[in-house]
């Protein structure tokens, strides 16, 4: 077996850390994403609650307005 000195050691402990950095500063900008998303997915769902009701309005208004233009033009 090789014998591997302290310094060989150190030198592939700082390269491992480098590596844990750049990986920490993307995972960061990942982490940042998710977290802006879900605040849009807050809104989008706000959004989804309030087209319903207003889908159920519009629906009925367009069949009582259909239903008076087949009444008046009988």
């Amino acid at each position: 077996m090789e014998d591997i000195t302290h310094r060989e050691i150190y030198d592939r402990l700082v390269e491992v850390e480098s590596k844990v950095d750049k990986l920490d500063e993307k995972t960061d900008a990942v982490v940042n994403a998710f977290e802006a998303a879900t605040g849009a997915f807050v809104v989008l769902e706000f959004l989804g609650k309030l087209a319903k009701p207003l889908l159920w309005i519009a629906g009925l208004s367009a069949a009582a307005v259909a239903a008076f233009e087949n009444i008046k033009f009988r």
